[in-house]
């Protein structure tokens, strides 16, 4: 229940009363001062202060059921009328706005990953090369981009793979530079094994385990291919 309304009611209630009392008395003064008896100048009086009361029951009911509803409607169809009318314009911008379906929206966005992922694998093969050249032939180092390549877009490798085996690298420098190509990636890091199983000769030999629990080694830089947690800064690094 809501007091303050109910105490605004009756404020206003009481001030017409009081008026409605005032306009009685008076009215009730002049039928004495014209010569009528005390009966039918209090009856003067109640007539008085009840035509007083409809009034205002009248009024009140008028405003309530009548003109607040039909104020009320005119407002809302004004601000319906404004937020479904645009400005001009808007509407000459949305003409002049050309149309671009699914199909081209779909095909910038595959053209766009495609690039990222492209400049991304060849960031990488730059690091490769830097890493690996010194202890492989020509021919392995093209081999080791393809296969690279086949680990990115998460292809099979071919059954005719020739491993490769660099010179001068112990198995741990594999497993690190295995390593990287997976967190540069964002790949899970186990996940590489296999690959690393098929690529690198003599490495097939050794379990899955084996391999796994010595991708990464917290004395790193005592191997000719540390673990590299950012290849973006540790390329810049050595091109600047």
């Amino acid at each position: 229940m809501d007091y303050r309304k109910i105490n605004s009611h009756i404020i206003l209630l009481s001030i017409v009363l009081l008026v409605g009392v005032t306009i009685s008395m008076i009215g009730r003064r002049i039928m004495l001062e014209k010569g009528f008896d005390a009966g039918t100048a209090n009856l003067t009086f109640v007539i008085i202060l009840g035509i007083c009361i409809i009034a205002y029951l009248v009024i009140i009911a008028t405003l309530a059921h009548v003109i607040f509803p039909w104020i009320e409607k005119k407002i809302l169809k004004k601000k319906k009328t404004k937020a479904i009318v645009p400005p001009e314009n808007t509407l000459n911008e949305k003409e002049e706005m050309p149309e671009i379906s699914i199909e081209e929206i779909r095909q910038n966005a595959n053209k766009f990953h495609i690039e990222e992922q492209n400049d991304k694998i060849n960031l990488f093969l730059e690091y490769s090369h830097l890493t690996m050249a010194p202890y492989l032939t020509d021919d392995e180092l093209l081999h080791l981009d393809e296969y690279i390549r086949y680990y990115v877009k998460e292809d099979i490798l071919p059954d005719n793979l020739i491993p490769i085996k660099p010179d001068k690298l112990k198995n741990p420098d594999m497993f690190h530079f295995g390593w990287n190509m997976a967190h540069y990636f964002g790949n899970d890091k186990q996940d590489v094994v296999p690959w690393l199983q098929a690529v690198f000769f003599g490495l097939k030999e050794l379990s899955f385990s084996t391999i796994k629990g010595k991708l990464y080694d917290y004395q790193t830089q005592k191997y000719k291919i540390p673990n590299i947690d950012n290849i973006h800064k540790y390329m810049s690094e050595r091109k600047s």
